[in-house]
């Protein structure tokens, strides 16, 4: 195996803060789009009539919230929700005591569902939506299942997705959570996106360590910020450089 893998292998064992910014391609290594579906950009213009970017805007939502929740369904929620090795390889750092924080963009819960705690949603999840009239919240199931528009079983109004629409500002809150943890963060561990994305670009400013570490499946412009990279499919990298963290756990437990 590469010996910088080697390298981001022993610097994660000794590490005990450790930041995790998980990004898009994340997302489409496990089947699914995302919520702008960059990738199928023509696609969706030609079956919708309109771009990906119109469609998921807050303006759209309010004038056609039928042609909105066809894309949610067929696009967004394009298949079910199945964490790979990276959420699984994640989560062991945590089983091991030495994550902190896990910052996202995307709006699938995968983390969580690989067992994983302490995950920034920092544009909120397809797990949030919401009646505007009473609260109540209903999950990505329930709008995949719904015949036409998604309506709360109470009030009988269209729900308010989960997740930050083009228009809408981005929770400052949650931002200043994710730069803070950055901020204390040992090591500040970057999966799946470029280090000139904006989310990294934005997060990158507050680390002040010598171990940014970077996987994604290919190189970006801006890259060499990071102390360490490697490029390829990430769910083996990330197998590969967790792989022995659970052994040095148990034998921590035995001293």
């Amino acid at each position: 195996m590469d010996p910088i893998l080697n390298k981001m292998k022993s610097i994660i064992s000794e590490s005990e803060h450790v930041v995790v910014v998980s990004g898009l391609e994340v997302v489409l290594e496990a089947g699914l789009n995302g919520v702008r579906a960059e990738q199928i950009a023509y696609d969706i213009e030609q079956q919708f009539g309109y771009s990906n970017d119109e469609i998921i805007s807050s303006a759209f939502f309010s004038r056609r919230v039928d042609l909105f929740y066809r894309y949610y369904k067929e696009v967004i929620l394009n298949k079910e929700l199945e964490p790979t090795p990276v959420h699984k390889g994640i989560a062991k750092i945590q089983d091991a005591g030495k994550l902190d924080v896990i910052v996202t963009r995307t709006v699938y819960p995968l983390h969580q569902l690989a067992g994983c705690e302490n995950v920034i949603e920092l544009h909120g999840s397809v797990e949030d939506n919401h009646c505007t009239n009473c609260n109540k919240v209903f999950g990505s199931k329930y709008i995949r299942n719904a015949k036409g528009i998604p309506c709360c079983d109470e009030c009988g109004i269209p729900l308010r997705p989960g997740f930050t629409l083009f228009g809408e500002m981005v929770d400052n809150g949650k931002m200043t959570q994710a730069s803070n943890a950055v901020e204390d963060a040992d090591v500040l561990l970057i999966v799946g996106a470029g280090l000139n994305s904006a989310l990294c670009r934005h997060l990158i400013k507050y680390y002040t360590g010598k171990k940014m570490i970077l996987l994604n499946t290919k190189k970006t412009m801006g890259d060499e910020k990071a102390d360490y990279r490697a490029y390829g499919n990430l769910s083996e990298m990330l197998t590969y450089i967790t792989a022995d963290l659970e052994e040095a756990e148990e034998e921590d437990e035995q001293d």
